[in-house]
């Protein structure tokens, strides 16, 4: 089966909406080129509104909510000015994340905490508040932006490892809860190194062999894997290589590979911001 994007839009517009729980311009402009709704959850309205606005001079309506993820009860109180203002969601995009850059001695606390709510926890209330009504019309898909990290770890980037890990965890269990719901499906992405500001300054030792990965051509694969209704998108394909070789390889061997490659000291270099 797959979801067809379009038609859904022709059929009830107001009820085909994007809820994306971050103002992340680069995934709702290739979406942007279908004919539907969006609606941007963020903590930073000048951003949410810079991105509203360029989303509205495409043609297409989109409007904007300022929630923290990391609070539960703000999510469900969101939630509840979007239905009463929008009204049903069909698409959630969980895309907020934070990322520290430290080692485990060196994070404050808080900031480990910060990571668990809002790249995590996070993604609980939301799909809480937004799948009950997707099962009852029989209509939805959850998404998850995640990262490659949640299958192979890195120094320097604890909190961040853990917490999407745990979201991959999260999400495994999700898809396999709703193969019995007709109309609801979920669909994890797990990218390579993306070029944002947000893993700035991190550096591998080969980066022609792997370049990170350019923002539109994740947002692209992911309108396409959501399309197909696809559990799971690896990116870019050589990643499956790596899950094959972390299955079969002895932990000292992996280890090699870690420091040969530079994935060990990577994030000696990282400036990205939270």
């Amino acid at each position: 089966d797959t979801w067809d994007w379009a038609g859904e839009a022709c059929l009830s517009v107001l009820n085909f909406w994007w809820v994306v729980t971050v103002a992340s311009l680069w995934l709702l402009l290739s979406a942007a080129t279908v004919s539907f709704q969006i609606v941007l959850w963020g903590r930073t309205e000048k951003c949410l509104k810079e991105t509203t606005e360029e989303i509205r001079q495409m043609g297409t309506e989109c409007h904007y909510f300022i929630c923290d993820v990391g609070n539960r009860e703000e999510v469900y109180q969101t939630a509840k000015a979007v239905r009463e203002k929008v009204g049903d969601i069909t698409i959630l995009v969980n895309n907020a994340a934070v990322v520290h850059g430290k080692s485990l001695m060196d994070s404050d606390d808080d900031a480990l905490l910060k990571s668990q709510h809002i790249n995590t926890l996070g993604q609980f209330w939301t799909t809480k508040a937004f799948l009950p009504r997707m099962l009852e019309l029989q209509n939805g898909h959850i998404v998850c932006l995640n990262s490659v990290l949640a299958l192979s770890a890195i120094p320097g980037a604890i909190d961040y490892c853990t917490s999407k890990a745990s979201a991959f965890a999260f999400m495994e269990s999700l898809t396999l809860g709703l193969l019995d719901c007709p109309g609801v499906s979920a669909t994890t992405v797990l990218p390579f190194h993306t070029s944002t500001e947000m893993f700035q300054g991190m550096r591998v030792r080969f980066p022609k062999l792997f370049p990170p990965l350019k923002p539109e051509t994740v947002a692209r694969r992911t309108v396409e894997a959501v399309q197909l209704n696809q559990a799971l998108l690896l990116l870019p394909w050589t990643m499956h290589i790596l899950i094959i070789l972390k299955s079969i390889l002895p932990q000292a061997a992996l280890e090699e590979i870690h420091r040969f490659s530079g994935t060990y000291t990577c994030m000696n270099t990282f400036k990205g911001r939270t």
